[in-house]
């Protein structure tokens, strides 16, 4: 994912007629897969709401963030006809007492609302532990402090289990970002991984394993039982020209790449960036109506992603909707044979 997850971050990215586009891609497929469809009841096919349409026939996970949850409550509550799932962002380290790992306080009052409403009690809730600490993001030296060793791996394992049991979490998600090609650093992680799948399994936990589309799966034998959850974003954003953080030939490729995993959803994202030269802002839904409205702009939507842009003065914004959102899915629904549970970044 993309969170920052400091309290000094900016706001986050929230973030048919795809047939036409590149061999089809959006169209809807003929074939519905198992995993798809586990939780698709009569009442949810009847479902309204903002993601009935992107929710139907498939499992659909939203990521919450810990400094922002009043708002997702609300929507979450509003949509919980919709949603299987919660990923309760984050659970991270304190490089001041050990690399402990512990659970934000926004995460802690979120899952507290969600299991003693009767409204949410009956989603799943997956505790997400990232490689960041209080005061840095995506630490590639964390994760191998953490899984060096096969003691380490066991020990950290325990860890995250007992905390998630401790929140009385249903599942738990690894997002352990910026590995790339450090193939010893994945040797190490795959081991972590059965360990800790293990001791979910002993538990009754649910695990899910976030990949960058970057991770070279080509080079590691990820192991089966975990759900594999691809990261389809940040195609355009930070250091690059402006443009979607998707588009359906970045959407083809990456289901063609990860398809050997078997067990395998996909993330998006909605919201996006403004663009101003070198300056790249990651902007929420919220930011980019405030922004349309002071601006007084109509956005167009792009042929070649399904994503919206407008300019402002000299900034250029792109972003997704719902409508960008439902395209992806079915591109990527298109480009596997299959309705494919879908993940996004994030709740508002």
């Amino acid at each position: 994912m993309n969170g920052k997850v400091m309290k000094k971050a900016k706001s986050i990215e929230i973030m048919a007629l795809a047939a036409l586009l590149l061999g089809g891609c959006g169209q809807n497929p003929t074939k519905t897969s198992k995993k798809a469809t586990t939780k698709t009841t009569q009442t949810k096919q009847k479902a309204t709401g903002a993601l009935a349409k992107l929710s139907a026939g498939r499992d659909l996970l939203y990521w919450t963030v810990y400094w922002d949850i009043d708002n997702p409550w609300k929507t979450i509550k509003k949509e919980a006809s919709n949603i299987e799932a919660i990923g309760n962002f984050a659970a991270l380290y304190d490089e001041t007492n050990n690399n402990k790992l512990f659970l934000a306080d926004g995460s802690k009052t979120l899952d507290k609302r969600m299991e003693s409403n009767s409204q949410t009690k009956q989603i799943d809730r997956y505790m997400t532990v990232v490689n960041d600490t209080k005061t840095s993001d995506k630490s590639t030296d964390l994760v191998e402090s953490l899984i060096g060793t096969k003691a380490k791996a066991q020990k950290h394992a325990k860890e995250i289990v007992a905390l998630a049991k401790k929140n009385d979490f249903n599942g738990i998600e690894i997002d352990y970002e910026q590995i790339r090609d450090n193939t010893s650093l994945w040797k190490e992680f795959i081991a972590f991984e059965k360990y800790l799948y293990k001791l979910c399994k002993q538990d009754k936990l649910k695990l899910r394993i976030i990949l960058e589309p970057s991770t070279p799966v080509s080079k590691i034998s990820l192991p089966k039982g975990p759900e594999y959850v691809v990261m389809c974003y940040n195609l355009y954003g930070y250091g690059t020209e402006p443009g979607p953080k998707a588009n359906y030939k970045f959407l083809k490729k990456t289901a063609k790449d990860f398809e050997k995993l078997g067990n395998v959803s996909y993330a998006l994202s909605n919201g996006g960036f403004d663009f101003d030269g070198d300056t790249v802002i990651s902007v929420t839904t919220s930011d980019i109506n405030k922004l349309l409205k002071k601006y007084k702009k109509t956005p167009k939507r792009d042929s070649k992603s399904g994503a919206l842009y407008f300019t402002y003065g000299t900034h250029t914004v792109w972003y997704a909707d719902h409508t960008t959102l439902l395209k992806w899915a079915q591109c990527l629904d298109k480009a596997t044979g299959h309705k494919v549970g879908i993940s996004v970044w994030r709740m508002e």
